[in-house]
């Protein structure tokens, strides 16, 4: 059957005239609409219409093999009559940029021979097409002494036979494809083979004439009539029957051989060299054209399966988007990085400077869902018995790279200090780049204890398959690696379930990667008590009655007697705000605000002093306010939180500018409030001590402060219960 499909093919492409004119399908080129920028790999075609027999990369043919191939070489097509001729095996590789190697082996006679390995880049050979002609069953009349098939190329040709006896050639040549006329030439003996390559070959026609062609290519071709082929056909018949019996032994024998040569165990330098293979055009098309994994050849997994599988690049374990947070206890610090190749990830620290000599084993774990395009692989290392306030130079490595060493400050554990943090939200990977210039240079002032990232990233993490995310991190770094990065998550987080945030971050009391059902936790810091929440909690399916009793709990806790007074400021963080004076219609500018209705009344009860949001992208500053009643135009002891919405770092929702209007009338409540596309700044925060706390926004285009004020409270605790 797979005969009668391939002459079919054949006689249909003479018909249509397909292979009628030369191509080069190194090029970009429309053969019959057939093949369209396109190359061919020769045992790729081959073991398509082969029906995926062993074909594979050209290997070295063992001695017993060419012992054994030179007896099965040739066996005839009895059953269709055909006239089988024998084939030299022509390498007639001029000029071909395709990779070689030799090496040197010992023939049947004792005599050293060099066997070249060829992978090239277009051809099919004589033993191809020869294949395609005959039943596995018939075998291949191929009386040289080559290496097995689709190993070395020849140029051959076709001819048929009109019905007057006369002969029309009909040939398309494809770099060696099918070649003018059937010109068949074998191996005379050892003659032909000399250092691997053809040197002498007989070119013969049917009367028993020959002409001689050096260099392994053909000079001559002979066309025969049907009553010389008959001829032909009579004297092969006789030649062939007396050989059939010790032809079907070989075969079997062939069989064995072809096995052992695919298992011989060669490196992929060595079949294939050191250079770049050559890239097929069908991989590397246009749907291809920024891959990062370029095609290197074909892989054998089933040993006798041809299967194409897509290789990986060089592993590349060069740690990046480091970054660090705090962990569980003030002796804790967490260093998270990533890999384009999965490696072992550990980090090496110890007291500054420059002091190595301790070491930790990271958590690694396989990034991918919200993540398919970007790195994949993530690492996780959390450095333990660090002493409060003292500095430590730290490094991560990963298998055999490491990177340049970092420094960062332990947290402090003591009272007696006035602790400054950077606070923003809404920091695109474009749009932030004024905020981010600034911010780095505030990181290396030594001055701050931390960074406090209130929600949206990147816009977003997930963005074109994770690159927008893996892109931000990489330009946070040089803030990151200097300052526990502290984040709680924002609209922008809630594709694929918050998993790229909940992965690329690692926060206090919540495990790695996180959990849309622990999406908040708490810190001491000087004198004040951090709590982070999540406000996407009433716009997604995340539990919010779980955030809410955790909430309650953290706050009796931070009210005892004993908190208060150690810490006496309480100061909240989450992304979406209660009160804004926007128009764009987010839950802040509705009567029923979904935030406010879940957390407005616990924040108050509960004496929450600060609360710092964002999501807009703009800066206000309100006065105390609650159940969106105003309840005082000062901070001087204030009676009821007072809320600061800082989402101006520099979003790029919008081609990297910020829309978010403040045209509406100004609310009551509205201290101060500044909106102008392109002016994005961020905030300061210094908790002086247990009555004071100072808060300024800063505009990143120059460094200048446009608002500062400052809440005193002498009475913290619940409002209400006065």
């Amino acid at each position: 059957m797979q005969t009668e499909l391939v002459l079919l093919l054949l006689l249909l492409s003479h018909l249509s005239g397909v292979l009628l004119t030369p191509v080069d399908l190194t090029n970009r080129t429309d053969v019959g609409g057939l093949v369209q920028d396109h190359h061919i790999d020769l045992d790729w075609l081959g073991t398509l219409l082969k029906g995926f027999g062993p074909v594979l990369v050209p290997q070295p043919t063992p001695e017993s093999a060419i012992a054994d191939d030179s007896q099965s070489d040739n066996r005839a097509d009895a059953d269709e009559g055909d006239d089988s001729q024998s084939e030299s095996r022509a390498d007639t590789d001029d000029g071909d940029d395709s990779q070689s190697e030799s090496r040197v082996d010992t023939d049947v006679g004792g005599v050293p021979k060099e066997e070249t390995l060829n992978r090239k880049r277009l051809s099919v050979d004589s033993d191809f097409l020869k294949a395609l002609l005959s039943s596995d069953d018939e075998g291949t009349a191929d009386q040289g002494g080559g290496s097995g098939p689709l190993n070395n190329g020849v140029k051959i040709s076709l001819e048929e036979d009109s019905s007057a006896g006369a002969t029309e050639n009909y040939a398309a040549e494809i770099e060696g494809l099918v070649a003018p006329s059937l010109t068949v030439s074998y191996g005379s003996g050892g003659e032909n083979l000399t250092q691997g390559r053809l040197q002498n070959s007989t070119t013969e026609n049917v009367e028993g004439g020959a002409t001689e062609s050096s260099g392994g290519k053909i000079q001559e071709s002979v066309t025969a009539t049907p009553k010389q082929n008959e001829d032909a056909a009579n004297a092969n018949d006789e030649d062939n029957a007396g050989r059939n019996a010790e032809g079907n032994s070989a075969n079997d024998n062939a069989a064995e051989d072809t096995e052992s040569d695919n298992a011989i165990d060669e490196s992929a330098e060595e079949v294939l060299g050191t250079d770049n293979p050559i890239i097929p055009s069908w991989y590397n098309s246009q749907e291809y054209d920024n891959d990062l994994y370029p095609y290197t050849g074909w892989e054998d997994p089933w040993e006798s399966w041809g299967w194409p599988v897509l290789p990986t690049e060089a592993p590349d374990t060069t740690p990046e988007q480091i970054h660090i947070s705090w962990g569980n206890a003030s002796s804790q610090m967490v260093v998270m990085w990533s890999t384009k190749s999965h490696g072992t990830g550990r980090v090496q620290y110890g007291i500054a400077p420059g002091n190595y000599s301790q070491e930790v084993a990271a958590v690694y774990n396989n990034f991918w869902y919200g993540n398919n395009e970007g790195l994949q692989h993530i690492y996780r290392a959390v450095l333990t018995g660090l002493l409060p306030g003292r500095s430590y130079s730290y490094k991560v490595l990963c298998d055999e790279d490491v990177s340049p060493g970092f420094l960062f400050t332990a947290k402090r554990d003591d009272l007696d200090w006035s602790p400054e943090l950077l606070v923003y939200g809404d920091m695109g990977r474009v749009g932030g780049a004024p905020s981010l210039a600034r911010l780095k240079h505030e990181a290396e002032t030594g001055k701050y204890a931390a960074v406090l990232h209130v929600g949206d990233f990147a816009y977003d993490l997930h963005t074109e398959g994770g690159k927008y995310g893996d892109d931000f991190m990489n330009r946070i770094q040089d803030i990151a690696t200097k300052l526990p990065y502290m984040t709680c998550p924002g609209n922008h987080e809630i594709e694929f379930d918050f998993n790229p945030y909940l992965t690329r971050f690692s926060m206090p009391q919540s495990p790695w990667p996180g959990t849309m059902d622990k999406m908040w936790y708490s810190f001491n810091l000087g004198r004040a008590h951090f709590i982070s929440y999540s406000s996407e909690v009433y716009f997604t399916d995340s539990p919010a009655e779980e955030q809410y009793k955790w909430l309650l709990q953290d706050l009796t806790e931070a009210n005892s007697a004993e908190n208060r007074t150690l810490h006496p400021w309480i100061i909240a963080f989450g992304h979406r705000p209660m009160y804004c004076s926007n128009v764009d219609g987010d839950d802040c500018t509705t009567a029923k605000s979904r935030v406010r209705a879940g957390l407005e009344d616990l924040f108050y009860q509960q004496g929450v002093d600060l609360i710092i949001e964002a999501h807009e992208h703009s800066y206000e500053r309100l006065w105390p306010v609650y159940n969106s009643t105003l309840v005082g135009t000062h901070y001087r002891d204030p009676r009821a939180p007072v809320h600061i919405i800082s989402g101006a770092a520099g979003c790029n929702e919008f081609d990297g500018v910020c829309v978010n209007p403040m045209m509406g009338p100004k609310g009551p409540w509205s201290a101060y409030r500044a909106w102008v596309p392109g002016l994005y700044g961020y905030g300061r925060l210094r908790v002086q001590n247990s009555t004071h706390v100072h808060w300024e926004q800063v505009l990143a285009v120059n460094g200048q402060v446009i608002d500062s004020a400052q809440v005193i409270q002498h009475r913290h605790g619940p409002f209400g219960e006065e």
